[in-house]
């Protein structure tokens, strides 16, 4: 029952982001022809790709974590708290297995969706890449962006949901701005896990990011079930 609630909260959330990533993907087909070459075109593809891939992944994160275990509108974001957010607290289930049975299922979704977009991503990759570089940069990619995903399901059993993706977009934002100046966040941060472009296929990938963003999220995860157990509704 609760896996099937929280598949009614996030059923048209998951269909709009997968809509978003068909749209991306089929708007270089749309566009007119500029005259330049085959592989000149398919550099710039690549890389335009690698950039929104990206960009997707964090979108995908903020916009799945859910609101706790606050029921969550289908639509559009709501301010305080769902009329039936009660009857579910009344019912005998503890406040960890409430948020973890929605978390997990926005987990499960965000994966797919890393994943998808990022085999794409590699299929244009110019020069190709091998089997092996492909599942790793996959799995380096969910892990990091699991890590954006703890952090917005924090910001969810925090802030109230109008605010959860403009806050978590503000963060990632100011986070991205703080590693372009110190080294210590640029070696840890899962935003390069999670981007072709700081670190290409033909290089060695460092564990760095992964450590991090795996010691990260479970941290968030933690504090976020901390939260839940001591908020008073």
């Amino acid at each position: 029952m609760l896996w099937y609630k929280a598949w009614l909260e996030t059923r048209w959330r998951f269909v709009f982001i997968l809509g978003s990533i068909l749209l991306v993907w089929l708007a270089p087909l749309w566009l007119p022809s500029t005259g330049v070459s085959s592989a000149m075109a398919a550099s710039r593809m690549g890389r335009a790709l690698q950039l929104e891939s990206a960009l997707l992944y964090l979108f995908a994160a903020i916009y799945l974590a859910g609101a706790g275990i606050n029921t969550q509108t289908v639509y559009a974001a709501t301010t305080g708290f769902h009329n039936s957010m009660l009857f579910t607290l009344s019912m005998p289930v503890s406040r960890r297995r409430l948020l973890m049975v929605r978390a997990g299922l926005g987990a499960i979704q965000t994966c797919f969706l890393v994943a998808i977009v990022a085999g794409y991503t590699l299929l244009h990759q110019p020069g190709g890449t091998s089997a092996f570089a492909v599942v790793e940069y996959i799995a380096r990619a969910i892990v990091c962006t699991m890590a954006v995903y703890a952090l917005s399901v924090l910001m969810a059993c925090v802030l109230d949901e109008m605010w959860q993706f403009m806050g978590g977009c503000f963060v990632w934002v100011a986070f991205f701005v703080l590693q372009s100046r110190f080294a210590v966040l640029s070696s840890l941060s899962p935003l390069r896990g999670m981007s072709l472009i700081c670190y290409p296929l033909t290089t060695p990938m460092p564990w760095a990011p992964v450590v991090a963003s795996l010691a990260f999220g479970g941290v968030f995860l933690c504090a976020s079930v901390l939260v839940l157990q001591r908020k008073q509704y």
